[in-house]
């Protein structure tokens, strides 16, 4: 059923809805700059899981310098921490000198083979010149026998010696890894980030294990 309206009820009408449609769009306008944010800034919604990674020593050690606070932007290989190598420092200067000494003994031992060697030698050029004269009938067996145990105690004497220029090569590479060892320990102890990120915690101090 139609319903009948006025000219001056319409008169009423058009300004109220005029107003209802003001007040609503200005509402929406209000509550878009309530979230607004400047402008190159762009926003949305979403989920961000951020990877977490420990910088942490290997070695209980007594933190020396900290060289980021929290907050702080770090990049891959910047040195977080180092700590206190006091104790390793001192072990390594001893492991070098163990080397050193060694390697001393190695030159000693190839001092002692070549020296031995040269004996050998000689001892084989007697011995050979001592068999023909005992064919030639002109030394006696005796003499031989003789020429044959000073050769094989200078081929056993030479062997020693041989093994002990192996077992002091041995022992500088022990003495090597040893310092390569220590080494290690404190190349740890300088802490480095391994990300591009940003330092949330700080769970040590300066002068705290």
């Amino acid at each position: 059923m139609p319903i009948a309206i006025s000219k001056k009820s319409l008169k009423w009408i058009i300004p109220a809805i005029a107003v209802v449609a003001i007040a609503f769009f200005g509402y929406q306008y209000w509550r878009t700059r309530q979230f607004a944010v400047p402008e190159g800034i762009a926003y949305g919604n979403g989920r961000i899981e951020a990877k977490l990674v420990d910088a942490v020593a290997k070695d209980a050690l007594r933190v020396k310098e900290i060289f980021v606070d929290e907050g702080d932007l770090v990049k891959p290989g910047q040195v977080l921490v180092r700590l206190d190598t006091n104790t390793f420092d001192a072990q390594l200067e001893e492991a070098k000198y163990k080397v050193s000494t060694a390697e001393e003994r190695v030159a000693s031992a190839n001092y002692a083979v070549v020296r031995q060697k040269s004996l050998v030698e000689n001892a084989k050029i007697e011995f050979d010149r001592t068999r023909k004269l005992v064919e030639a009938n002109a030394l006696s067996q005796r003499e031989l026998d003789a020429r044959t145990t000073n050769l094989e105690t200078s081929q056993a004497a030479y062997d020693e010696e041989v093994a002990k220029l192996r077992t002091s090569q041995q022992e500088v590479e022990v003495a090597k890894a040893n310092v390569a060892t220590i080494q290690t320990h404190i190349d740890d102890a300088t802490l480095k980030s391994p990300v591009l990120g940003r330092v949330l915690y700080r769970l040590a101090e300066p002068g705290e294990m």
